[in-house]
This record gives C-alpha cells, sequence and structure tokens, in this order.
C-alpha cells in the first residue's frame, strides 16, 4: 500500500511540476508583450494558415493549394520585411501600413488569378458576410 501511494504522489508531482513550468514559459512570454495567441509564427506557418482559411471558404485544389502556399509565403516574407524595417520607430504605423497595402494587393489579386469563377464567388459572398459582421459591431460600439 505504501508503494502505491508513494507512486501516486509521485506521478501527481511530476504531473504538477511539467504543469508549472509550462505556466512559467507562457507567463514569461506575456511578460515579452506575447500572448499565447501572438507567439511569431514563420513565414510558412503563417502561409499554411492562409492557405487553409482559403481552402475552407473555397474547396481549392491541390494544384491552387501548391501555388497559393507560394504566394503566401513570398507575402509573409516580404510583411516581415517592411516589419523589420519600421520596428520599434513609434511613428512609423501609417508609413508600415502604406508599404504593406500594395503587398496584400498583390497577393489578393495573385490568388484571384488562380480560382474559379464558382470559387470568386464564394470568396465574394464570406467577404460580404464578414463585412456585415464588422458593421454591425461598430454599430455597437
Amino acid at each position: 500500500m505504501k508503494k502505491l501511494m508513494t507512486i501516486a504522489l509521485m506521478l501527481f508531482f511530476a504531473v504538477a511540476s511539467s504543469n508549472a513550468q509550462a505556466t512559467l514559459q507562457s507567463t514569461a512570454q506575456v511578460k515579452q508583450g506575447k500572448s499565447a495567441k501572438h507567439i511569431k509564427a514563420t513565414p510558412e506557418q503563417r502561409a499554411q494558415n492562409a492557405v487553409a482559411k482559403l481552402d475552407k471558404v473555397v474547396t481549392l485544389t491541390a494544384d491552387q493549394k501548391t501555388k497559393v502556399q507560394a504566394l503566401a509565403i513570398e507575402r509573409a516574407k516580404k510583411v516581415d520585411e517592411v516589419r523589420a524595417k519600421y520596428k520599434g520607430q513609434e511613428n512609423a504605423k501609417e508609413a508600415a501600413k502604406a508599404d504593406l497595402a500594395p503587398i496584400r494587393k498583390e497577393f489578393r489579386k495573385n490568388v484571384k488569378a488562380l480560382l474559379t469563377p464558382e470559387q470568386l464567388q464564394k470568396l465574394k459572398a464570406k467577404a460580404k458576410e464578414q463585412k456585415t459582421q464588422n458593421d454591425a459591431l461598430d454599430k455597437d460600439e
């Protein structure tokens, strides 16, 4: 019986200490100004997320996925370059936005060129739905 209690206590402390370490790591990231949601993802990870979101809306083919993935990686790297250029400059937010706008616009144009007319319709419908939701949220404020 003593062995069973000892094993149970050891297991409890092992789990508790591993949870404490995970909490300490996430607390350290929050202290650095990073929430769990805002931990920096690589350009490839951000591109994969973009492809997954688009695929969920319009159901991409395998060929479209690879092409959109390449475009998204290129966009993410360009965005990182612009962010690095303006990092630490407090009054550069508007300038950074101005530099990012053509990058995003080019990405959207290139993605739309890859989509079929049916997929474009789905994408436009989703955009309209999101705009309606955003407008409703703005009215509530």
